[in-house]
């Protein structure tokens, strides 16, 4: 299903290709399920130039159907086998600065690429640059990592959105000190307000309940989200359908918080107007950590002084995750698996790829508890 040009969803439409076979040092997998991101629907809108006709899809996993010359194991070593579970990071090449003064954030390259966010036209051969498609073609620049047995497809497929959230809550470590006996850092005694509870704001409240964290607090309107969230360990919530201005929602944080506000404040809803609230949700000295926008959403205004200066307030944000992030992510959730947290929840409808057009939007009008995983 490839994108023929940028500005409306009608625009997606089905288109056959040879079959690839994989050079020397790439890969060929056939897709099992790839879920819609709200990057995706940044990209359908015009939000990123990307050449076009394009092909999408970036939350996957499928199944090695080719090896090429050369490819034995994935990124961290582990050997590799036709038929093995596998899903790609981003990755990086040629030379930039940042692979050789910044070691360990090659997400902040220019030159990286991810499957399915592609800097080259479906059109060129071998074609299958995204995973909206039965194959993807995988080269060698790009990170492979060997999924462990005993995920389910509606587990396995949500790796790289907890990727993105286990990247986020090590960003919430960067404050200053380890502890926060020292009033920084992250602590399981310390409350988290996870903004929104759309499938990245899901994965947060995950990743923050198999860290630990006591207090997982979510701001939504949704009630069949909230009931996701609260399977997947959020402690309390602040009802936007109830309480429907900034402030309202700013005092039953503090009134939950001992009148102080929250210790971290992920922004998970993707909005500006979110962004912004963060900051009067947050405690004095406490952190925000932006990681929801998907794409250039235009300015927002904030008081330079009471939000930031008076506050002393720590803010991080978030652009995708390290290549290496797929191994905190795949531990985080071997975890939950272990502690029988229902993760796969997070995927709440898989439907075959022709629907595609249809499913994104139904992302779009938030008509699902989760994500929408598609099937070829």
């Amino acid at each position: 299903m490839v994108l023929t040009k940028q500005g409306s969803v009608d625009d997606l439409e089905m288109r056959d290709y040879e079959m690839p076979a994989a050079a020397a040092g790439d890969v060929v997998a056939d897709v099992r399920l790839c879920t819609i991101c709200g990057t995706d629907m940044d990209i359908i809108h015009g939000g990123q130039a990307l050449p076009m006709p394009n092909l999408l899809g970036h939350e996957w996993f499928g199944t090695i159907r080719e090896l090429g010359d050369g490819v034995h194991a994935d990124y961290v070593g582990n050997e590799l086998r036709k038929g093995d579970l596998i899903a790609t990071s981003n990755g990086t090449k040629g030379d930039c600065w940042y692979l050789n003064n910044v070691p360990g954030r090659n997400n902040l390259c220019p030159q990286q690429e991810v499957i399915g966010v592609y800097r080259r036209s479906a059109d060129q051969p071998p074609h299958f640059w995204g995973a909206f498609a039965e194959h993807v073609y995988i080269e060698d620049h790009i990170p492979i990592f060997k999924l462990p047995s005993g995920l389910d497809d509606k587990e396995a497929v949500c790796l790289e959105p907890i990727a993105v959230a286990t990247r986020s809550f090590k960003r919430a470590h960067g404050s200053g000190s380890s502890g926060a006996a020292a009033g920084d850092g992250v602590d399981p005694s310390q409350t988290v307000v996870v903004q929104g509870l759309g499938s990245i704001g899901q994965c947060m409240a995950m990743v923050c309940n198999v860290q630990g964290m006591e207090n997982i607090i979510a701001v939504d309107r949704h009630p069949d989200r909230i009931e996701v969230g609260r399977r997947l360990g959020v402690t309390d919530v602040v009802d936007r359908g109830t309480l429907t201005t900034v402030e309202e929602r700013a005092k039953e944080v503090r009134r939950m918080t001992g009148g102080r506000g929250a210790d971290i404040v992920f922004e998970c809803a993707g909005t500006n107007q979110a962004f912004a609230e963060a900051f009067k949700l947050v405690r004095r000295g406490g952190t925000v950590v932006e990681l929801g926008v998907a794409g250039d959403k235009g300015n927002i205004e904030v008081n330079p002084f009471s939000d930031f200066c008076e506050k002393e307030v720590s803010v991080f944000g978030v652009f995708g995750y390290p290549s290496l992030e797929y191994r905190t992510a795949i531990s985080v959730m071997g975890v939950a698996k272990r502690r029988g947290i229902p993760f796969s929840d997070i995927v709440s409808d898989v439907r075959p790829l022709e629907e595609l057009p249809e499913q994104v939007r139904r992302h779009e009008e938030r008509a699902v508890s989760g994500s929408i995983a598609m099937r070829p």
